[in-house]
């Protein structure tokens, strides 16, 4: 690395302070530890490394409760899934969870959620269950009750909490009950909600749990009640990097969670464009624009696997919604949301830079003192704003089929 593009990288650096975006505490702590003795070449080395472990993250996800409390239904609806997909939790009031049951995301598989067998039963007693079921593997745990919360449940919660881990309740089928709640005269949905939660945590405190917080979910209205809620608030309770994975994996099926998708995903975009800048140094334009072709071809294909918007996402997105791929696809206005080809990625970094793109960076780098730094500053730019113009593109798509695929679902 010249010492003109190692200026460069030093005042960029040091603008930033100690906002590092889509860095861990201990990554950032390095990063800082090397960009102050100079060593810039380590502090990239930090953020390849971040972009690597960010890549192999695992994520385990824990989901228990009684039979018939609509716990596949959750793993499949959390997962995208309808009940009859390929891959799916097998459902019904016969189902019974013997062992503990791995469903990896059909999308991110490094996304696994586990169906528990119930805690308290002959085979898997209260006093054992925690070695049975191997309850530190799991990175959190929902506990599901489709009416109230059982005396089994809270112990569970309490054996989750000795081990220092996070636990959410949530009261499953709320559609159902407020279905039935319906014939009464004078019927009022959020009074009815309040009651449902105020009945479920009365049991739990009556149990020993103190400030109980319970999460109404629908598994066929996903996109309504507390499930927002219930997906921000534990993929808050994460980790940096496990944050933004669980993050990119969640349902597009809410407004809340596609905005917490975009801001997840600009927060990795300075990595990608400190890439491009590493490559834009080096007199060889052809490996450049490359790198840069191909820095916007893996994240925008990322973009759209997060919102919900590739083919392996839509097909079920649309047959849970009673629509055609079609009718979703047509909303969309991102060209390269709808078709992510090189070609089509190569035309937009041409006319952002102009038709002699690989001229200029070659002639550029070559300027003594000051080329290689003025390269790599232009490069970081340039992708650098492409992708957040791009990802801004793509979440207003993602907010397009969203009320596409939910126009007339408040009417039923």
């Amino acid at each position: 690395m010249t010492e003109d593009s190692k200026t460069y990288w030093a005042d960029l650096f040091s603008k930033w302070g100690s906002k590092l975006p889509g860095l861990s505490e201990e990554e950032t702590e390095e990063f800082q530890t090397a960009v102050k003795v100079g060593n810039l070449s380590k502090a990239i080395s930090v953020v390849k490394k971040s972009d690597e472990l960010l890549r192999n993250t695992k994520l385990n996800i824990a989901i228990t409760g009684d039979t018939g409390s609509g716990k596949s239904s959750f793993i499949n609806a959390i997962r995208s899934l309808n009940d009859d997909d390929n891959g799916a939790a097998k459902t019904g009031v016969d189902e019974t969870t013997k062992v503990p049951t791995a469903y990896p995301h059909p999308i991110y598989p490094n996304v696994i959620v586990w169906d528990l067998p119930g805690i308290g039963t002959t085979k898997y007693p209260t006093e054992t269950y925690v070695k049975d079921v191997n309850l530190d593997q799991y990175d959190f745990f929902i506990i599901i009750a489709a009416l109230r919360f059982t005396e089994a449940d809270s112990n569970l919660a309490k054996e989750i909490k000795r081990m220092g881990k996070k636990f959410y309740f949530v009261r499953s089928k709320v559609d159902v009950d407020l279905a039935n709640e319906q014939r009464k005269r004078n019927f009022k949905e959020e009074k009815t909600l309040e009651v449902m939660r105020n009945s479920c945590m009365r049991h739990l405190q009556e149990a020993g749990i103190i400030s109980p917080q319970v999460f109404l979910v629908s598994r066929w209205d996903f996109h309504k009640y507390d499930s927002p809620q219930l997906q921000e608030t534990f993929a808050n309770d994460l980790d940096t990097h496990k944050r933004h994975v669980l993050i990119c994996a969640l349902p597009s099926t809410s407004e809340k969670i596609l905005k917490e998708k975009q801001k997840a995903l600009q927060k990795q975009i300075w990595k990608q464009a400190l890439k491009s800048s590493v490559f834009a140094v080096v007199p060889f334009p052809y490996v450049s624009v490359d790198c840069d072709v191909n820095i916007l071809v893996e994240n925008m294909r990322e973009y759209c696997k997060s919102f919900g918007l590739d083919d392996d996402s839509l097909k079920p997105f649309a047959k849970h919604v009673r629509k055609s791929v079609a009718e979703l696809k047509s909303v969309m206005q991102c060209a390269l949301a709808k078709d992510i080809t090189r070609q089509e990625a190569l035309k937009r970094l041409r006319q952002a830079t102009g038709e002699g793109l690989m001229t200029t960076k070659y002639f550029i780098s070559l300027i003594p003192l000051i080329g290689t730094g003025i390269a790599a500053e232009r490069s970081y730019r340039l992708i650098y704003e492409m992708l957040h113009t791009f990802l801004d593109e793509v979440a207003e798509d993602a907010q397009r089929v969203l009320k596409k695929a939910l126009e007339g679902a408040e009417d039923n």
